[in-house]
């Protein structure tokens, strides 16, 4: 999916040592038999970094990975999915980090579009498909040269193929190109109006090109498709907090904190924010302090922390040390 506008690189990559992830699959108590999930591993853009398969039981190492906030997903068995951020920021002095994460299989598909596939991604042809595979696989190795062109191929042979358009259209978001990914995004929303993420990832563009209400339009839409996504409650989020209605904002800020409270888009700083222009500083020292509990390594936990000795002493706040919502 597209980048977030305003997201947190805060617990981006630093010079640390590489970190290990090791994620350990937990059966629900709704599964039954033998199943096969695929983790994938993504960072904050929602870039893929790495795929591995293993069923209940097996613990999945992801090793070498810098030290950032990632997206950790769960796939498989009828469209079964669930997402994640997970902080993988060890403290400076930690030599050889590593993390364990229970991962539980998800529930039944809940969303609106879970099952609806559309008529124009059924009739893509297998050749289209292969191009798709090969451009995954160059994506995972980061050879963004051959994807690019392997996605070219697939949308040549097939030029509805919403799939790789909406990868096209992820491709030029990530290289700042917004009026080339919002033109591949609205093909993509017209080829098949059910398909979320590309109306999630044509929300983020346009807010990244300030199109605030041409955003609210593509936000509401995904919300709408998938009402408990945490990356569409966020950009409507953010989407509110740039209109500066701080009401709708704070909805969506809270949901993304139920959903997804160590979510690299720092949504309790958002709120932070939105607290100290309602003159409520208290307030804004909670969500900073609950921001700090998910993410005590962050790189901006200094200037945090030194913003809540400010605050206990009746000190004023520096908007700069909270949510960097930048367009």
């Amino acid at each position: 999916m597209a980048a977030t506008p305003g997201a947190d690189g805060a617990a981006g990559a630093d010079s640390r040592a590489p970190v290990e992830l090791r994620c350990k699959i937990v059966r629900s108590p709704a599964d039954r038999g033998y199943k096969v999930w695929k983790l994938e591993l993504k960072r904050s853009s929602g870039e893929p970094v790495r795929q591995a398969v293993g069923a209940a039981g097996d613990t999945v190492p992801f090793r070498n990975l810098e030290p950032a906030i990632y997206i950790l997903c769960i796939g498989g068995d009828k469209g079964r999915s669930r997402c994640e951020s997970i902080d993988l920021v060890p403290p400076p002095e930690e030599r050889a980090p590593r993390f364990a994460k229970n991962v539980e299989t998800p529930p039944a598909a809940v969303n609106g579009d879970a099952h609806w596939i559309g008529a124009a991604r059924l009739a893509v042809p297998s050749s289209a498909r292969r191009e798709m595979v090969k451009a995954e696989a160059a994506l995972l190795r980061g050879d963004n040269t051959a994807a690019l062109q392997h996605l070219e191929r697939a949308v040549a042979i097939y030029p509805n193929y919403a799939d790789a358009l909406n990868n096209l259209g992820t491709h030029y978001h990530r290289k700042g190109d917004y009026g080339r990914s919002i033109e591949y995004f609205g093909r993509v929303t017209r080829i098949d109006p059910k398909f979320f993420p590309g109306w999630v990832n044509l929300g983020g563009s346009l807010l990244a090109l300030g199109r605030l209400q041409d955003a609210r339009e593509a936000n509401l839409k995904a919300a709408e498709l998938r009402p408990n996504d945490p990356l569409a409650n966020t950009q409507l989020g953010i989407n509110y907090f740039y209109l500066r209605q701080y009401g709708d904002a704070k909805t969506y800020f809270r949901k993304v904190v139920d959903l997804d409270p160590a979510s690299a888009n720092s949504p309790q700083l958002f709120l932070a924010h939105i607290a100290m222009a309602e003159r409520s500083p208290r307030e804004a020292e909670e969500y900073i302090r609950s921001y700090l509990e998910l993410h005590p390594h962050s790189p901006r936990a200094p200037n945090l922390r030194r913003t809540l000795e400010s605050l206990a002493s009746g000190g004023l706040l520096n908007p700069r040390e909270l949510a960097n919502p930048q367009r």
